[in-house]
């Protein structure tokens, strides 16, 4: 372990005393605004909550933003998660488009990112569908070198342990840390956010709630980005008044009731805000696991990843080969693998050792190696969670006192409109692990924030003595929204028609028509047909252009 910040960073990110001294020369902060800079919070400290700090602590560095970015999180320490549970080393999945900012920038912290998670994981190469009797649906070779990734015009997928990418985040944050541009609150209880003030008297700004106590923040913040996950707090308070887009492409919109008299709007929060950041049940179970087995032990194809799609109850199986560095840094592998099934006896079997003999049954008849790798894992190493997702995205809250008039029936006293809000990652919206995107879309939207709020950053014409414009801020993380909202659609019709193939019902017309005669085509289909029709289906889903740019 290196001395350097502190024994934080491992010997392969030790950066020199010398390219610090300079790194920390080019950062200093020096105003380019005239009047009262933007204050801006995150709450969460996860892959989307500390990638939004990271993506704007340039801001600060060039006197645009107010220093420092606060960033509140639940857990005492990082390797456990809000509710004290240890963070997991199971694998996660992130796509080159998350990781291209990181890449591009040559400041040492978004440095740190990239070469942290590519240094702790492998990228993939060969992947594919299957049937349960072993049948290839389709087979395709992903870019395994950015140089690849260029060449080919096709974006790649690194993976890692769950913990080693927040591990990459956070030694990052400690770097920008050391120069004032990030402040971390992490103190359990004590740092966990539970509203915001809805009587602060200051017209475009707020304070956190902090604790069970409901204590103030020591600081008003103009911007709160929450980050808080898929039971965001502030999402379920303040989400849902304006526009939002359902699960499956649909659009939807919902607007404040038009009833202004004095009491609560019960009526409102009874119905349409409730249903439009409420979560939904997927009927299905994930249990994840990480088996001992090693590509070797697989056999010829063992290197491949693939998915395996069931017709009725929501059956799928997959694995993906995770390289990664282990005790003194020695290189390890296994196989990280997930079902996903809809079958009450397997989830109500609290005993580990016969939930896995369990789900081993259910799969019994399906091709090698799939009992294989469920037998080697250990029974209590297995991860039940049950799959929900929210029925709708949720956009900013730009008009915040607006919002509390009519769900409290009490304006606070400020001439303005309040903080502004938005939400990114999980506490956006939840995403189907199908096309392994869950946390690239909550890192793409952390660096999209970055241009939202440099635009903003100008004099206000309409006050002197503020160093950004309240009302360009509001266009601007609007314009943002929007265009989260289409790289979303496309995730979200991705989905379903991979879904809509790979998994069809098979006690319905079109689940019979698919198990019947388009699954037994697509396996006639030679695949040089098949994977240029699926590298473009992921392009698509990553709303990929080719420019690697997401500005």
């Amino acid at each position: 372990m290196s001395a350097c910040f502190g024994g934080i960073l491992s010997h392969r990110t030790c950066y020199s005393t010398r390219r610090m001294i300079i790194s920390r020369r080019k950062t200093t902060t020096s105003s380019t605004s005239a009047g009262e800079l933007l204050r801006i919070a995150v709450v969460g400290g996860g892959a989307a909550g500390l990638s939004s700090a990271l993506h704007l602590a340039p801001l600060v560095s060039a006197g645009k933003v107010a220093a420092p970015i606060d960033v509140y999180d639940c857990p005492a320490t990082l390797q456990s998660d809000s509710d004290g549970t240890p963070k997991r080393d199971i694998g996660v999945g992130i796509w080159s488009t998350a990781l291209d900012p990181f890449f591009r920038s040559d400041r040492t912290s978004h440095q740190v990112v990239g070469q942290e998670m590519t240094s702790h994981g492998n990228w993939l190469g060969e992947v594919g569908y299957r049937t349960p009797n072993g049948a290839w649906l389709m087979k395709s070779h992903l870019p395994t070198s950015r140089e690849e990734m260029v060449a080919k015009n096709m974006p790649g997928l690194l993976f890692l342990r769950e913990i080693d990418m927040l591990m990459a985040l956070e030694k990052a944050v400690h770097w920008e840390q050391q120069i004032g541009t990030i402040r971390l609150h992490r103190d359990g209880n004590k740092t966990r956010t539970t509203g915001l003030q809805e009587d602060c008297n200051l017209p475009w700004s707020t304070r956190l709630r902090l604790d069970k106590d409901g204590r103030l923040s020591d600081r008003d913040y103009h911007l709160i980005i929450a980050a808080d996950g898929t039971h965001s707090i502030l999402r379920q308070k303040y989400g849902g008044h304006h526009r939002t887009r359902a699960v499956g492409a649909l659009s939807t919109t919902m607007e404040l009731p038009q009833d202004t008299h004095a009491g609560p709007a019960v009526t409102w929060h009874d119905s349409n805000q409730q249903h439009a950041v409420g979560i939904q049940d997927r009927n299905y179970t994930v249990f994840r696991g990480n088996s001992p087995l090693t590509g070797a032990d697989l056999g010829p194809e063992g290197s491949t990843s693939f998915q395996t799609w069931g017709v009725d109850r929501s059956m799928r199986f997959a694995t993906v080969p995770m390289h990664y560095r282990g005790v003194a840094m020695k290189e390890e592998e296994k196989q990280v693998w997930f079902v996903t099934i809809n079958d009450e006896e397997i989830t109500s079997e609290p005993d580990p050792i016969l939930r896995r003999d369990k789900i081993l049954d259910a799969f019994r008849d399906w091709h090698d190696p799939i009992g294989r790798i469920i037998e080697a894992t250990p029974p209590n190493e297995i991860l039940m969670t049950r799959a929900i997702a929210h029925r709708h995205a949720v956009g900013p809250v730009t008009d915040f006192n607006t919002v509390l008039k009519q769900t409290t029936g009490k304006r606070p006293p400020s001439a303005g409109e309040g903080a502004c809000l938005l939400f990114t990652g999980d506490a956006c919206m939840t995403i189907d692990p199908i096309l392994a995107q869950g946390f690239t879309f909550g890192m793409e939207g952390a660096y999209m924030l970055h241009d939202a709020v440099e635009k903003s950053c100008v004099p206000c014409p309409a006050d002197a003595l503020l160093g950004f414009d309240p009302s360009l801020l509001r266009d601007n993380v609007k314009g943002r929204h929007d265009g989260r909202l289409r790289r979303l659609i496309c995730l979200l019709q991705a989905t379903e028609l991979v879904q809509a193939l790979g998994q069809p019902n098979g006690g319905t017309l079109m689940g019979k028509l698919n198990t019947n005669i388009i699954r037994p085509l697509t396996r006639l289909t030679p695949n040089f047909i098949k994977a240029p029709i699926f590298d473009a289906v992921l392009k698509y889903a990553l709303n990929y252009s080719g420019k690697q740019s997401l500005r």
